[in-house]
């Protein structure tokens, strides 16, 4: 070996080199099974066909390609699979066995093909087997349809017994033939439980069930129109303020986690700026049995009050004898704008003077101790109704006493109110005339409604209009008679928000009209 020889290093094994080739290839993840045979091949791409099932003429491989080129070249994200049924026949319900939805994704995978060769040979009397296997690249695959969805459910109908045809169908029936007398006789049967036996000793259903709606449609989530709470509003805080993790270490005393980063980090949330600290008055549920509460805790009737808080908790009980339930709106209306902002600052007084409901018709009403609404019918004119405006309200961090206890500025409908002093009386926003209306007021007491049209509603008596017993969503009002009520009530509000002119008496004798239609019939049933 020479010296150049030595001082060059060997070279070095590498793996293999291979190009890949340019094609690009759409692979699809078929949600049935598929054998070898070209004839099975030809039936799954069928399936994938833009038309009503596999089993017509335009149902084919061909038509699938044509049709999958084109949806990728337009964009298309949403793919049908009609699966045939196990049968292969044509069956007229499958019309309620719904396509499985596939999904056009992106993807970055390599399509491979595998060739399998075994190689036999006889030695001394001995067959020996030998696999060799080879893997061809065939290309990229840079778009995939995954069906992945939740499938819906095959509804075959069942024709109910002592019948011949199956309700559903004849409709169908009916509307694809545009027979227009079908469709107008066309009547949905009573959804009965009884059965019968039939010459087998089986038992069957006359049940005739309508079909299920579609489930792997929903695209996008329901729209609820959620709100955040009116009190609440977006706030900067450090993580490590609002942790559980820091809460935690700080009351075992340990401060070295407390230098770990987190308190520079920092994140945005909605806060109550409007929370009530053990403050609160008691709440009681409508459902509740047993005595209301007469009197407020033993620890917060200890609390020590100044003079003006004193005169305050004076004039809450003299409101609360004269009228046994208030909202917080309608109380705070009979101070001045000073006296009001000191009492918001001091809530407990509320708890010294009042109960509130959880739920049900009285829901956050402030309630005199010991008076307990569900046992006088006299209180359904203290019960609430709650309104949404179309605008959303926009919480500030100074939102707490506008949008829980009213707005002294004025909307469009309302008239025009000068600079308001500390000593003059707030606006009685807590009153509706059917004139006038702000998107920050949108709860309000039967009583304090004075539009003549609605309270003709609120004063009708009679067992068509009212209960004998308390409702947990109409209170002391018949169903038929809360819903005039509230559908009045809603027109004109809504009406006035969308400053639009309102007919005085339209809405209220529309009202009026379906009470006593739905009285009727009320008493009848009661009969």
């Amino acid at each position: 070996m020479t010296e150049a020889e030595a001082s060059d290093p060997a070279p070095e094994a590498s793996a293999p080199v291979s190009h890949l080739p340019a094609t690009r290839v759409l692979t699809i993840e078929y949600p049935g099974y598929i054998t070898s045979s070209y004839d099975s091949l030809e039936r799954a791409l069928a399936s994938l066909s833009p038309v009503a099932g596999p089993h017509t003429d335009t149902a084919s491989s061909a038509y699938a390609l044509a049709h999958l080129t084109s949806l990728l070249e337009r964009g298309g994200r949403v793919i049908e699979c009609r699966l045939p049924s196990w049968t292969g026949e044509k069956d007229e319900f499958d019309l309620y066995r719904h396509p499985i939805l596939g999904d056009v994704t992106p993807s970055d995978n390599l399509v491979i093909r595998v060739h399998r060769q075994v190689w036999k040979r006889e030695l001394h009397g001995k067959v020996e087997r030998r696999k060799q296997y080879h893997i061809e690249v065939l290309g990229a695959s840079s778009t995939c349809i995954r069906f992945r969805r939740m499938a819906d459910y095959a509804f075959r109908p069942e024709v109910p017994a002592h019948a011949t045809d199956h309700p559903t169908m004849k409709l169908h029936r009916a509307l694809e033939e545009m027979d227009v007398a079908a469709m107008c006789a066309h009547r949905f049967p009573p959804e009965r439980e009884d059965y019968y036996s039939n010459e087998g000793g089986q038992r069957r259903s006359n049940l005739a069930m309508i079909p299920p709606p579609f489930f792997n449609r929903q695209e996008l989530p329901f729209y609820y129109g959620y709100r955040q709470n009116p009190t609440s509003s977006l706030q900067t805080v450090s993580f490590a303020s609002t942790s559980k993790r820091s809460r935690r270490t700080a009351r075992k005393g340990d401060s070295d986690l407390l230098h770990a980063g987190h308190e520079q980090a920092e994140v945005t949330r909605y806060l109550n700026r409007a929370r009530w600290r053990n403050m609160a008055p008691i709440a009681v549920k409508f459902g509740e049995v047993g005595p209301v509460p007469s009197g407020p805790d033993a620890m917060l009737a200890q609390m020590a009050l100044t003079d003006r808080q004193a005169a305050q908790l004076e004039q809450l009980k003299k409101n609360l004898s004269e009228r046994p339930v208030w909202s917080r709106l309608s109380l705070l209306n009979q101070f001045s704008v000073a006296e009001a902002r000191a009492l918001v600052q001091t809530k407990e007084l509320f708890a010294l003077v009042a109960y509130t409901f959880a739920d049900g018709p009285w829901r956050d009403a402030l309630v005199r101790f010991g008076y307990d609404p569900r046992e006088d019918s006299a209180s359904r004119f203290f019960q609430r109704i709650h309104l949404r405006g179309k605008a959303p309200r926009v919480p500030t961090t100074r939102g707490a006493f506008k949008a829980e206890y009213g707005k002294t500025s004025v909307g469009t409908k309302v008239g025009p109110v000068s600079a308001l002093g500390d000593a003059q009386a707030r606006p009685p926003t807590h009153l509706f005339d059917g004139q006038h209306a702000t998107f920050s007021t949108s709860t309000f007491q039967l009583c304090d409604i004075t539009a003549p049209s609605l309270v003709t509603l609120i004063h009708a008596e009679g067992p068509g209009h009212l209960r004998s017993t308390p409702d947990i969503t109409t209170g002391w009002y018949a169903a038929s008679a809360w819903e005039a009520i509230r559908s009045s009530v809603s027109k004109s509000f809504h009406a006035l928000l969308n400053e639009a002119e309102p007919q005085p008496g339209k809405a209220g004798d529309e009202a009026i009209d379906s009470s006593n239609s739905s009285g009727d019939s009320s008493e009848e049933e009661d009969e």
